[in-house]
């Protein structure tokens, strides 16, 4: 999609709103349209339906997730101080997404359907480079094993945190802050358990 910003958010906030609000199955392209004040024709030069609307808006709202939680973990040097920043990280994902109703709707609303699921393919590519950086970081504390072959490693841990997040997905709206926290805490001790180096 090549759109000024401008033109991108005039079509991408009510998208988002709509997403939100309906999910993809019950989203309508043509309230979006409406709200955004655009036809079909002007619409269809930059997405070519409601799949690919939908690709994009996922796309910009995970880029503002990204932002908001601020992915770093700083330069711990410690195999401790290392986890205990990705359990900071996990509690700051959990925050943001309890402050803001509508990127929480849109986050869950990824596992919805294989139609969903797979709009997310393109935008997983940023997020995987950044959970690859995060575990490269770990194995050089001696943090993270390095006794398996690091595609296998990475392609393990990712797919964790994917079922992690699609089961927190189903379950967010009877989660409260405090039970979100500790789940998150409990969840990271796991990753942790399965990712630190074997013992001797």
């Amino acid at each position: 999609m090549s759109l000024s910003p401008a033109q991108r958010a005039q079509l991408l906030d009510p998208a988002e709103a709509e997403f939100a609000r309906h999910g993809y199955a019950g989203a309508s392209l043509n309230r979006v349209l409406v709200a955004a004040g655009m036809s079909k024709g002007q619409a269809y030069h930059y997405v070519r339906d409601k799949a690919d609307l939908y690709a994009a808006t996922i796309e910009r709202a995970l880029q503002r997730l990204i932002e908001a939680v601020d992915y770093r973990v700083g330069e711990p040097t410690e195999a401790a101080v290392f986890w205990q920043r990705i359990e900071q990280l996990f509690a700051r994902i959990s925050q943001v997404l309890l402050s803001d109703e509508r990127l929480a709707a849109l986050a869950c609303g990824i596992h919805e359907s294989e139609a969903t699921r797979a709009a997310l393919d393109a935008s997983q590519l940023s997020l995987r480079r950044l959970f690859t950086a995060l575990i490269a970081h770990g194995q050089t504390l001696g943090a993270v094993r390095t006794d398996l072959p690091q595609s296998l490693l990475m392609d393990l841990l990712f797919a964790l945190a994917v079922e992690v997040d699609r089961w927190f997905a189903t379950h967010w709206s009877a989660l409260d802050a405090d039970e979100a926290r500790r789940l998150n805490t409990r969840v990271i001790r796991m990753l942790r358990d399965l990712a630190r180096p074997p013992a001797e």
